[in-house]
């Protein structure tokens, strides 16, 4: 007879996690994903005259260079048309910026994995978590751009929903490019190759009804160009995507987040071989 050990004993005897102690795990990571966040935006802007404010002002510069081109050289026929370009531009710089920035998180902070205990996973999500303050600065002016041009539609209430949609699909997809370019270190380059052709593919700068029929249902396909469309339809009143769409991009970001997570989850015990 086979007597048990005692190590299995215990290992038989140890108790499920309670949910408290998963909250309070919950809890740390959160804290802990705001504390490097900060750390990040301190390091980022350090010794700068702007600070923070520098993302507002690419912005401002990239929306000025579009409203001049589109509206004076290339008319496009949209009304309005720098609140339409600044919301598009906002949305998207959001996803490129944090996407960019996740993409290399692992890779470029590889000593805080070397210490042991260190949850991997917080890293992309930073990422994602800092340029989601240009958001936070750009909606106020983009916000009054409105105001002064049209009025305030009730549906702004709905804009921080559509934050929790993009942000969920972006942690998918950072989760993944994060894991994918420790063991690839190609996958960067072809991140920017990807988003460089995605941008676009997005209407960010023109508007979808715009293109031949044909061509919108290939954009359909893109879940940024429901997104941009939504923000649009909750911040200028613009027709919003029909309830299907905007369903099936809601089901497709959770999709993406769940598969990251758990790709993630299991290849990061192979991280501190391959860095």
């Amino acid at each position: 007879m086979v007597m048990p050990s005692p190590a299995t004993d215990r290992a038989e005897a140890r108790p499920a996690p309670l949910p408290a102690a998963r909250g309070a795990s919950v809890a740390r990571l959160r804290h802990l994903t705001l504390h490097l966040a900060k750390r990040e935006l301190d390091v980022t802007h350090r010794m700068t005259v702007l600070g923070w404010a520098w993302p507002l002002v690419r912005q401002l510069a990239l929306l000025g260079v579009l409203v001049f081109i589109f509206s004076n050289v290339l008319e496009l026929g949209i009304d309005n048309y720098a609140t339409f370009v600044f919301t598009g531009l906002i949305a998207w710089s959001w996803f490129a910026t944090g996407i960019t920035a996740a993409t290399s998180s692992l890779v470029g902070q590889r000593h805080l994995l070397f210490q042991g205990r260190f949850p991997a996973i917080v890293l992309p999500v930073v990422a994602l978590a800092v340029p989601l303050l240009d958001v936070l600065l750009a909606l106020p002016v983009l916000l009054v751009l409105v105001a002064t041009s049209q009025g305030l539609p009730w549906t702004i209430a709905l804009v921080p929903l559509l934050i929790v949609v993009q942000f969920v699909l972006m942690a998918g997809l950072a989760w993944m490019a994060a894991a994918l370019s420790v063991f690839f270190r190609d996958v960067p380059n072809l991140v920017g190759v990807g988003l460089l052709l995605l941008f676009y593919l997005t209407p960010v700068f023109y508007g979808l009804r715009s293109l031949p029929e044909r061509f919108q249902r290939v954009l359909q396909l893109n879940p940024l160009t429901t997104i941009v469309e939504a923000y649009r339809a909750a911040l200028l009143g613009d027709p919003a995507p029909g309830p299907a769409r905007l369903a099936a991009v809601l089901g497709f970001s959770i999709l993406v987040a769940v598969v990251g997570f758990a790709s993630f989850q299991r290849v990061q015990g192979r991280f501190v071989d391959y860095l």
